[in-house]
């Protein structure tokens, strides 16, 4: 009965396959993984290169924008309808008005305090 049980040990395993497929595995996996992230790098890369003229056309409209209302700022000062479109633009929040700073007398002025004379125009 005991024969049943009783392996053959002179029989050896050598790890050296399981070890090489692996091996294999993960250098093959490590290799698929770089050229996936290098080709979605050149992917990102292009889409930029294609972006590249609409973020110049945007930078170029907010500047123009910037300029537009630093303008109409400084109008605001001296013209009451300029100062009307100051105060609606900031309660509507197209517009944000920084107050300056303590000692900064270059800084524009907000909005000009509204003349009570002067009749106010007609809304349409």
């Amino acid at each position: 009965m005991s024969e049943e049980y009783d392996h053959d040990s002179t029989t050896t395993f050598s790890p050296f396959y399981p070890l090489l497929i692996l091996l294999i595995g993960l250098i093959i996996w490590s290799g698929y993984q770089v050229f996936m992230a290098n080709s979605q790098r050149s992917a990102n890369a292009a889409q930029i290169q294609q972006a590249m003229p609409t973020i110049q056309q945007a930078q170029n409209i907010k500047d123009r924008y910037v300029a537009l209302m630093k303008d109409l700022i400084e109008t605001a000062a001296k013209d009451q309808q300029a100062a009307a479109i100051v105060k609606e633009a900031t309660a509507a929040g197209l517009l944000r008005v920084q107050p300056p700073a303590p000692g900064d007398t270059n800084a524009p002025a907000a909005s000009a305090p509204a003349d009570t004379s002067a009749p106010a125009p007609a809304a349409k």
